[in-house]
C-alpha cells in the first residue's frame, strides 16, 4: 500500500498539469530549500546546488504534463535532483583539470604511499577485467564510464535500445565484481 500523499501536493500537481503558474510557484517554495540542501550536501558548493535546483524545477515545468497526481511529487523531485547531481559529476569528470584537481586533493589529503600502490593495483585489475569483456559490451561500458554518456546517448550512437545498454552495463559490472573477488 502506498503512503498517502499530502492532499495539497496532489491538488497542486493537478493544477500544475493545467499550466497554472501559481501551483508551480507554491511547489517551488515548498521544496526548493530541501532540494538545495540535498544538492549542497553532495556537491559542496552553493553555485552547483543552485544550478541543480534550477535544473530540477525547469524539468518539472517541462514535464508537467507527464506528472502523476497519485505518485509522490517529493520523491519525483529528489529523483530529478539525484539525476541532475549525477549529470554534474559527469560534466566534471570530462573536465581534465577537475579530475587532476580531485586526484591531487585525494593524494594530499588521504592517501599514503601504500594506498596509492593499492589503488594502482586495483585500477590494473579493473582494466584487465574490462579488457576481458566482449567487444560490444566493453565499448558500451567505456562510453558510459569513461565518456560519461547517458544510456540514451549510447543507445543512439550504437543503434541499440536503452534496455540493451542497461543490460551491457549490468553484465559488465557483474563481471568486474566477479574478477575482483566479489568486492
Amino acid at each position: 500500500m502506498q503512503p498517502s500523499l499530502p492532499e495539497s501536493d496532489r491538488v497542486l500537481v493537478k493544477d500544475l498539469k493545467k499550466g497554472q503558474l501559481e501551483a508551480f510557484d507554491l511547489l517551488y517554495e515548498r521544496y526548493c530549500h530541501k532540494i538545495y540542501s540535498f544538492s549542497r550536501s553532495i556537491l559542496k558548493t552553493h553555485e552547483d546546488a543552485e544550478g541543480v535546483v534550477q535544473e530540477v524545477f525547469l524539468r518539472v515545468w517541462n514535464k508537467r504534463n507527464e506528472l502523476l497526481e497519485h505518485k509522490s511529487f517529493k520523491s519525483f523531485l529528489f529523483k530529478l535532483a539525484y539525476n541532475a547531481i549525477i549529470d554534474q559529476f559527469r560534466k566534471r569528470a570530462k573536465d581534465h583539470k577537475y579530475v587532476n584537481f580531485v586526484v591531487n586533493q585525494a593524494q594530499q589529503n588521504c592517501m599514503d604511499p601504500l594506498d596509492i600502490l593499492e589503488y594502482g593495483d586495483l585500477k590494473k585489475e579493473v582494466e584487465t577485467a574490462i579488457n576481458e569483456l566482449p567487444l560490444k559490451r566493453k565499448q558500451v561500458f567505456q562510453m558510459s564510464r569513461e565518456e560519461g554518456l547517458s544510456y540514451n546517448e549510447i543507445a543512439l550512437r550504437k543503434h541499440i535500445s536503452t534496455k540493451t545498454v542497461e543490460n551491457h552495463i549490468n553484465l559488465s559490472l557483474k563481471h568486474i565484481r566477479k574478477q575482483l573477488g566479489g568486492m
